[in-house]
């Protein structure tokens, strides 16, 4: 089975496992950060399939439902390599620090995974893919591809952050850094996309039409 395919096979599975309305914020944040990937990849000369796969499989590890917390960095992970997928298992615990040092700001009831997870976060140098990654994250909102801003501003609001200033000039470095490997601005890759989204109501609260039926959520889980 191919990457995608098996990619694909899996978060579908992901989905089955949700049962409450905060699914349709994942689902369109996950779709959204693998074209995200998927696209940037294919400009700058990276294997599309790995980008995609590492886009939408960055957070399956919420497929326990809401209140998981950065557990579903481990969960995520300990999933992927049950399932042979070494490096995309990276990814989930990869894309929600940047820099790596932001992983010891993190404490999980669960002591000794919080132990693996810093160890692991001390021994290992990001690769393009990971770098990839945290910038499609912040590029997927729940209604699909948005800008950093937008989607920081989503986060900042929802979760706060110790230091947003340094943060956001990350995720900038991240976005100069692909830009120069792509030769133009990584926006313009997704400008039709970006306009099409919306941009409206305050970060965190959601509606979605499912089923026939409008759907009130909030994206606390991405």
């Amino acid at each position: 089975m191919k990457l995608r395919e098996q990619a694909d096979e899996i978060f579908a599975w992901g989905l089955t496992e949700r049962d409450d309305p905060v699914v349709f914020a994942w689902e369109n944040h996950s779709r959204a950060a693998a074209k995200v990937a998927e696209e940037i990849a294919r400009n700058c000369g990276l294997d599309t399939e790995r980008a995609y796969a590492a886009g939408l499989l960055h957070d399956i590890g919420r497929y326990k439902g809401p209140g998981t917390g950065m557990m579903h960095a481990i969960d995520g992970y300990e999933l992927l390599m049950e399932k042979g997928l070494p490096e995309i298992a990276r990814i989930c615990l990869t894309h929600s620090f940047n820099p790596r040092e932001k992983v010891q700001e993190i404490t999980l009831q669960d002591v000794e995974k919080g132990v693996f997870l810093k160890d692991y976060m001390s021994k290992i140098e990001f690769d393009d893919y990971d770098k990839l990654v945290q910038l499609a994250d912040y590029m997927a909102g729940a209604h699909g591809i948005t800008t950093i801003e937008r989607r920081f501003c989503s986060v900042l609001w929802r979760h706060g952050l110790k230091n947003p200033a340094e943060d956001l000039k990350t995720l900038y470095k991240l976005k100069e850094y692909f830009s120069e490997k792509i030769g133009k601005d990584v926006y313009e890759l997704f400008r039709k996309e970006i306009a099409e989204t919306p941009f409206k109501g305050v970060p965190g609260k959601l509606s979605f039409e499912a089923a026939g039926k409008d759907i009130e959520t909030n994206d606390e889980e991405i």
